[in-house]
This record gives structure tokens, C-alpha cells and sequence, in this order.
């Protein structure tokens, strides 16, 4: 059997947009239950908007207004197909479930229906911009995912034949490796977009390692930038090793 030619391997990488609303409660609480609008608007929504009622009672402080939204926003099924909603403290984050160029008109807008208590915030922060699919330049040597599985001893004094015995644990995805002739003013290395954006921000970026044959087959996953050594020696070239700490599902398909 012959082997696959490792040239034209590529190592994409992008970036799901994010963006954060906040519930502002001037006095700490809803003072008149009642309902408010969670409005998203973006290109990628059937008619470019969605309208989510959502019902807040008196009392509901702004995290738990913050919650109730993003309950009704992970209910709605034209929202669900393209976003998700996270909540942190009184903050609504959205992310696109796909990399994707950034889009400027992206907005969450939180506004009182007839609720009481509540200010309103019809303009939401930009907070990870998006990026689609693009090669990271100037690859070399990319390696792994590095895919391991724990096991746990359970070997008895009456083990057959006095052989270990063990049961599997954890699924370990370990690190995705990269060795990169380095260039400081590439879009996909730099600090402003590329791999040193990500490490110094600890965002979380979407990755597809490509193989070149006629399958078309790839590992998808989503990773952090866990390091980042660059080498200059007098008599050579610029490099750089980079490795990718996954989190999650990496996936195996054949749909590039």
C-alpha cells in the first residue's frame, strides 16, 4: 500500500462572532412584570430579523432577566439555527455557531415591552470579531490532533492469567502542533487578527486540519492558542512552533 503525500496539507483556522448585550435594571430589580423584546438582527436570519418575547416578573434582578433571555432566545428555533446564547452575570452573549466574515449590522437589542425596571440597550457589543476559513500561511509541520484515552487500573488479585485489567476514562484530544516559517506582518500570525491575536486574547478559535486526498477528508475542532516559540538563528530562517489546546469534540469528515 502506498502512502498519501503529506504536501498541500493546510491548516485553516477562523473565528465565530461574538457579541453581548447587557440588562440594566436602574434599581436592581423589575419593578412591574411584564414583557421585554430580545430583537436579533443579522444577514444570516430569515428575513434578517428575529423578535423574542420574553416575561419577567417583579423582583427579577438584571442576571436573572439576563437568564430568562437567553432561555427564550435557545427556544426559538430560527435563532437556534444559526446562534447561541450564553449568559454571564447580566451579559446576553451570541455566537455564531459557523466562522464566518465579520458583519458590521450583528446586533442584539434588549427592550421593554411594557415590563417596568428595566433601561433599554438597543445597541450591543462587538466582542470577538468574526473570521471565515482562511490557511494559515507559511505552514510546515502540522502534527496531530494528539488523541489519547485515559484508562483506570482495576486489576484484582484473581485477574486472569495475572494480567492488568483497566477500564477507559476520559477522551483526551490532547494538542494540535505547528511549525510555521514565521512572517510578524501576515494576517493569520500577527497580533492585530492571526495566532498571536488569539493567545495574547485567549479566544477560542475554529479550526479545520485539511488532507489532500480525493476524500477530502478533515479534522474540525475547536482549540486555543496554547503557545507560541519562535526561533531566529543567525544562519536560518524565522520559525515558529505554535500548538493548539482542543476543547470539545474534534471531528473526522470527508466535506472540505
Amino acid at each position: 500500500m502506498s502512502g498519501l503525500a503529506a504536501f498541500s496539507t493546510k491548516l485553516m483556522s477562523g473565528q465565530r462572532q461574538v457579541i453581548t448585550a447587557t440588562v440594566v435594571c436602574p434599581t436592581g430589580a423589575i419593578t412591574t412584570s411584564g414583557d421585554i423584546h430580545a430583537t436579533m438582527t443579522s444577514a444570516l436570519l430569515g428575513g434578517g430579523t428575529e423578535v423574542v418575547d420574553v416575561a419577567v416578573l417583579l423582583g427579577d434582578t438584571s442576571a436573572i432577566v439576563a437568564q430568562k433571555t437567553v432561555a427564550a432566545l435557545n427556544l426559538n428555533a430560527d435563532f437556534l439555527a444559526d446562534f447561541i446564547a450564553t449568559v454571564d452575570g447580566a451579559s446576553v452573549i451570541v455566537t455564531a455557531l459557523l466562522p464566518a466574515a465579520n458583519e458590521a449590522g450583528m446586533n442584539l437589542a434588549l427592550e421593554v415591552v411594557d415590563a417596568i425596571g428595566m433601561t433599554d440597550d438597543t445597541t450591543s457589543t462587538a466582542t470577538v470579531t468574526g473570521i471565515a476559513y482562511t490557511e494559515i500561511a507559511n505552514a510546515t509541520t502540522p502534527v496531530g490532533p494528539a488523541l489519547k484515552l485515559d484508562t483506570e487500573d482495576t486489576t484484582t488479585h484473581d485477574s486472569t492469567g495475572s494480567f492488568e485489567e483497566c477500564v477507559p476514562t476520559i477522551l483526551r484530544t490532547g494538542e494540535m502542533k505547528l511549525d510555521i516559517n514565521y512572517d510578524p506582518d501576515n494576517a493569520t500570525h500577527d497580533a492585530s487578527t492571526g495566532i498571536l491575536y488569539r493567545k495574547i486574547n485567549k479566544i477560542l478559535g475554529a479550526y479545520q486540519l485539511r488532507l489532500p486526498d480525493a476524500g477530502n477528508t478533515m479534522f474540525s475542532f475547536d482549540a486555543y492558542v496554547s503557545s507560541f516559540e519562535p526561533s531566529m538563528p543567525v544562519n536560518g530562517k524565522i520559525s515558529a512552533s505554535v500548538a493548539f489546546k482542543i476543547t470539545g469534540v474534534p471531528v473526522l469528515t470527508g466535506t472540505y
